[in-house]
Order: C-alpha cells, then structure tokens, then sequence
C-alpha cells in the first residue's frame, strides 16, 4: 500500500489547486483523512512553500465543529502534504439540488455556515472562497466548511484572482465561483472578513430561495451582476421565507462596505432570531414535543407552548431532587 509519512493512501478522491487528494490512514492515531499531496511545482519552489507553511500553520489553529480541521502539514522524502479531517458527507451544492430548500433547514445550515466563519475572523483567518462547493453537509446534517484560510491555494481561490485581473480570460465554469464574489472582490479592491459576509449571504439566500442573485451567462455578466444588481427580497422570491429574512438579508448583502453587516457572529444571532420567530410561527417546537393540539389557534399554541415549559421545569426539578437525594 503506498503511504507518505505516516498516511497510508486509500484511494484518490479528487484535486485542486494544491495537487491530488487521496483519502488515507493516519497509522499514529488510527483516524481517516484527507491528504492532499502538494503539487511538486510548489514544493521546488522555496518562497511558496513557505507562503504555504504560514498559511497552514494558521489554519491548523482553527478548531470549530463547522470547520473541517487541519490535522497536520508536513514534507517527508520532497513530498509535501496537509491532512484535513475527512468529511463523509456531500456538497452543499448537491444537498440544495439547485432547489429552495426548506427554510428552518436552510436556516439551520446558514447558522452552522456563519457559526464557523465567525471562528476563523476570530482567530484572525479569512476564508475567501465561501460557495457551496466549499461547504459539505454530513449525512447528520452538519456543515462543515472545506479549506478555511487556504483560499490562495485552491482552484476556486485561483479563480477569484484571475478575475480580478481580467474576467474575460475565465473557462465557463467560473461562474460558479464568481457568482459568490463580494462588489469589492469584483472590482479588485482591498477585501477584508466582510467579503466572507457577503458570501454568506449570498449562500443563505441561495438556499433560501434556490436562485443566485447574481449568476449570469458568463463570469463577466456575473462580475457585473454582483457590482450592479439588486436583490431581490427572498420573501418575493419564495413566498416560504419568513419576511424577518429580508432585512437582515439585505445588510449582509449591502454592496457598500459601511452598510454591511460587520461581524459573522451577529449575522448568526440574527438568523436565530429569525429562526425562533419562524418555529413560534409554525409551532415545529411544540410539534417536536408532541403538544401542538390539533386546533392550532394563537391561544391553543401559547398554552402548549406554556404546557411544555412547564413539563420541562418539572423534569429539571426532579433531575436536581434525585442527585441531592
């Protein structure tokens, strides 16, 4: 079995923009990973391998249940390689279907999302890449995110830099990568963690309404679409999305750099509330627990909604009886 260090390879799943991706077996620990084996173009090149290390070394102080974790970076025998926690699980892009999703699951997801970029602008780490290609969901239903601070890197990362310069140059299939660019990013300016906002945004509305706002025929239109266009309120596009959505919706995706959303973490607390809101609405918690009584009016619902409050605290009560006893 053919093995680089201590991994011994598995099978190829894929590559990028830092060379092949194997699935393979950490022998140390006994875990699955994913290897990437750095493509030997870098590794003979001494500047960018150590660009590479920093970027790596930074990553690896991520560690957030919707970060995919970057085990370990290292270079054996003029071989480099990142080991990344192996995802079991498919794209957000697959997960969606290119359809509107149900919106408190697409809630859920873009919390999730938002939760792990507000971890990596924490430690101080841009993602620059966020689309959902980038992002996996596990067959439980997690979202974890692929590549955090590793954007220069990667082909979509690539990709973005290329149409900076000139967006005409692009293959067709950049649109999918460039229909998640910030106005910033399109027009080659400076870009900070409120680019990765943006993005987030445009991925929450994505799942939301199964439409990107922006995507056009070609990576330039698209360019254009991002600089130009106006959104449309998610609530107009699927009657289904709670209108609360609209407004924080529309901060995050503010093309102006000072209207915009400014933290990941308050785009997560507000997509929370909007959730709440959306399960008082629809009474899925007191249905969750088995009390939404058939005749669903607001009086009927406040009062199962007070029924399991009530069963709740009576549990917790007995839990604290039994362990002083």
């Amino acid at each position: 079995m053919p093995s680089v260090a201590h991994y011994n390879l598995l099978e190829r799943i894929g590559a990028g923009g830092l060379g092949e991706v194997f699935r393979a077996r950490d022998t140390q620990v006994g875990r699955t990973v994913a290897l990437k084996i750095v493509d030997p173009d870098i590794v003979g090149d001494p500047s960018r391998l150590e660009r590479l290390a920093r970027d790596a070394e930074a990553a690896m102080r991520l560690s957030h249940p919707n970060i995919a974790t970057l085990w370990d970076a290292g270079e054996t025998g003029g071989q480099a390689y990142l080991a990344y926690e192996f995802i079991a699980g498919r794209s957000l892009r697959d997960e969606a279907g290119g359809a509107a999703m149900n919106p408190r699951r697409a809630l859920d997801l873009a919390i999730q999302i938002a939760d792990g970029v507000a971890d990596g602008h924490a430690h101080g780490v841009m993602h620059g890449d966020l689309r959902p290609d980038t992002v996996m969901v596990t067959a439980k239903g997690s979202a974890k995110i692929l590549d955090f601070g590793m954007a220069p890197w990667t082909r979509g990362g690539q990709l973005r830099a290329r149409a900076a310069r000139n967006a005409d140059t692009l293959p067709a299939d950049a649109v999918t990568v460039v229909a998640y660019f910030s106005p910033e990013q399109a027009l080659g300016l400076a870009v900070d963690a409120r680019s990765d906002i943006f993005s987030l945004g445009i991925l929450a509305y994505e799942m939301i309404t199964g439409h990107n706002p922006y995507a056009g025929d070609t990576a330039s239109r698209t360019m254009v679409n991002v600089i130009q266009a106006y959104v449309v309120p998610p609530s107009t596009v699927n009657p289904a999305a709670p209108k609360e959505l609209d407004a924080v919706l529309a901060r995050v995706l503010a093309p102006d750099l000072n209207d915009r959303q400014q933290s990941a973490a308050a785009f997560a607390a507000e997509l929370r509330s909007v959730a709440a809101v959306l399960d008082v609405r629809t009474g899925d918690v007191v249905a969750s627990s088995g009390l939404l009584p058939l005749d669903d009016t607001p009086d009927r619902k406040a009062s199962g909604l007070l029924a399991g409050a009530l069963i709740a605290a009576t549990a917790v009560a007995a839990a604290v009886w039994w362990f002083l006893r």
